[in-house]
């Protein structure tokens, strides 16, 4: 899994690259430990993530909460269909707000 950073429409995106397992999930937590700051809007860009386990999972909730911490929004974008379905049977995709890529995130200043 390769994680990269940038600014999109003024929202800190974090790029995941690779599936998400109890394998990789520590790097992804670490990294969001690591760069995630307070009131700065955050994007998980989930684009090029073909699969999620519950770790990663669970990790999203970490981060959830985590946002919601440091008072700042947090929106997932490029779920594919795996994912999100199996996180509308468990009851994570009401947690989260989606878009279906960075093009369709709102603009923050």
């Amino acid at each position: 899994m390769n994680l990269t950073s940038s600014t999109v429409n003024g929202w800190f995106a974090i790029h995941v690259d690779g599936q998400v397992d109890s394998k990789t999930v520590t790097s992804l937590r670490d990294f969001i430990d690591e760069q995630i700051t307070e009131q700065q809007p955050v994007v998980l860009d989930l684009t090029k993530v073909p699969f999620m386990s519950s770790a990663g999972l669970r990790t999203l909730l970490t981060l959830h909460r985590r946002t919601q911490q440091l008072s700042t929004d947090l929106a997932l974008v490029g779920l594919v269909e795996g994912i999100a379905e199996t996180m509308r049977v468990t009851g994570f995709y009401d947690y989260f707000v989606i878009y279906p890529d960075l093009a369709a995130l709102p603009g923050r200043s």
